[in-house]
């Protein structure tokens, strides 16, 4: 057993030192073949960015004393860096270049698409190749360059690299934005149900953009607000925000811009605007530091006598975050719409048999302590000929009410009737879903937004001309006039006997 043991080991050395042999990889790794060319396969599975790919070196030999083979720059600049043969520091110099200059070619340039997601650059003169992102999504936070020295030496010549894969030395972020009611009564930012003249707050908070190394070149927040709602020009303020939402300073006025391009002034008509960075800001490193994560834009507006009520509200739109880069490149972001609710009071006036009365008046307060003693009324009203009374403020404005209860007085009774006399309690139920069906929050309403109650009066008795009473008096005046005729004939007769 030992002899055959000896025998198979004896022939596998032999067939290995046989195999050994026949491979002439000493001559083949150690000689450069000049004629070879080299190639480069970028992958990007990212749309939207530009990649150059620039020849920055050469390879070349020497034919004399002293013979070297070396890298030589075409960039004075980065010359010592390319020497050093150290890939970052090339690549930290080649990325400090502004331009390229016309001494380093474009040798090919890869646009990446939905379709275009690889490019192999084929065909390359050996030398150095740097890959670098000359046009990118605004949101782009930092780009890592690629340097590729082909061929390079690693215990032999090696003419090909793996492919490049762009897209994992892209750091980019869609930034976020998100519009709401920060003085809601119904405790939801998605909307609030409001009376006429109150203020509502508002808060536009987005995500930043951009880097130290890629600043913005634009960053601004577009907002579309309902007629039924009054901007308050002088409220806005902006601010950044950490993540967790903690103010780390406010911007100072002359930091940001705020342009209304369209002011509503009647029904109808909405109120457009956009409050932007200034560049002069977006080039500072305060929006770009590492806790920085939010702008906050806050301002409020005015519930006024065009809101519409019921339930399809008066909508405040955020209708997006636009922002871009340096080389102009704009994104944007598709934002949110909020909504303030109100509604209003009326009354019908009829008679007993159902039929409408006209010239009633109202009064409408808040409490029913005031309804009592008849002070501080926020709303009057008067009916019409169909009877119908609605509420409207000191400036002749129709009163829009959040929900609640509040409180009538009749003050004056149609002429022939007398006043219903006692407070009438008036209820605006209004419930709330915190999802948006039907283009609404509302689940639950008044009919048309109106909250209506009937108040009935009574006709007052007419002084009466008949009757018991008038009988009295005449038949009282019948003995009168009897007893004086008697008297008057029974002296005559007495007379006349003399």
């Amino acid at each position: 057993m030992q002899k055959n043991f000896k025998k198979i080991f004896s022939i596998t050395i032999t067939i290995l030192l046989i195999l050994l042999s026949s491979i002439p990889f000493a001559s083949a790794a150690t000689l450069l073949d000049e004629s070879q060319t080299v190639s480069i396969t970028m992958n990007c599975d990212k749309p939207g960015y530009t990649f150059n790919v620039y020849k920055v070196a050469t390879l070349d030999s020497t034919n004399t004393s002293p013979y070297e083979t070396k890298y030589n720059s075409l960039i004075p600049s980065v010359s010592d860096k390319i020497l050093s043969g150290k890939t970052a520091d090339i690549l930290a110099a080649l990325d400090a270049i502004e331009t390229m200059p016309t001494s380093a070619p474009t040798v090919d340039t890869f646009t990446t698409s939905a379709t275009s997601t690889t490019k192999t650059v084929s065909n390359l003169a050996q030398g150095i190749y740097y890959v670098r992102a000359v046009n990118y999504p605004a949101g782009v936070k930092s780009v890592t360059n690629s340097v590729a020295a082909l061929p390079y030496y690693n215990n032999g010549w090696v003419y090909s690299i793996p492919a490049i894969n762009l897209a994992e030395k892209v750091v980019d972020d869609v930034p976020e934005t998100h519009k709401s009611i920060t003085n809601s009564t119904k405790d939801n930012e998605n909307y609030t149900d409001v009376s006429l003249g109150d203020t509502v707050d508002f808060e536009i908070r987005s995500t930043t953009a951009g880097s130290n190394s890629m600043k913005l070149g634009s960053y601004a927040v577009y907002d579309d607000m309902s007629a039924g709602l009054t901007l308050n020009k002088d409220s806005f303020n902006v601010a950044l925000l950490r993540q967790d939402g903690t103010k780390i300073t406010d911007l100072d006025s002359s930091d940001y811009t705020v342009t209304v391009t369209s002011e509503g002034e009647g029904e109808g008509q909405n109120t457009e605007f956009n409050v932007a960075l200034t560049h002069a800001y977006l080039q500072t490193d305060e929006f770009y530091a590492a806790d920085v994560y939010y702008t906050s834009v806050t301002y409020s507006a005015i519930l006024n006598k065009y809101a519409i009520v019921g339930t399809a509200g008066n909508p405040n739109t955020e209708q997006k975050l636009v922002y871009s880069n340096k080389n102009g490149v704009t994104d944007e972001v598709e934002a949110n719409t909020v909504y303030v609710y109100t509604y209003a009071a009326a009354t019908n006036k009829l008679d007993p048999e159902g039929s409408k009365l006209e010239g009633a008046e109202f009064k409408l307060y808040k409490t029913e302590e005031n309804a009592k003693a008849q002070k501080d009324e926020i709303a009057t009203g008067t009916s019409d000929g169909d009877g119908k009374v609605l509420y409207y403020n000191s400036k002749n404005e129709e009163m829009k009410l959040q929900s609640g209860t509040y409180y009538i007085v009749e003050t004056k009774a149609p002429k022939g009737y007398s006043l219903y006399g006692k407070v009438i309690k008036i209820t605006i139920e209004a419930e709330y879903g915190d999802t948006f069906v039907n283009d609404t929050y509302v689940t639950n309403s008044p009919k048309d937004g109106y909250a209506v109650v009937d108040v009935t009066d009574m006709p007052i008795p007419a002084p009466q001309t008949g009757g018991i009473g008038t009988s009295i008096f005449y038949a009282g005046g019948a003995v009168l006039l009897a007893g004086s005729a008697a008297f008057f004939f029974a002296a005559k007769r007495k007379k006349n006997q003399k």
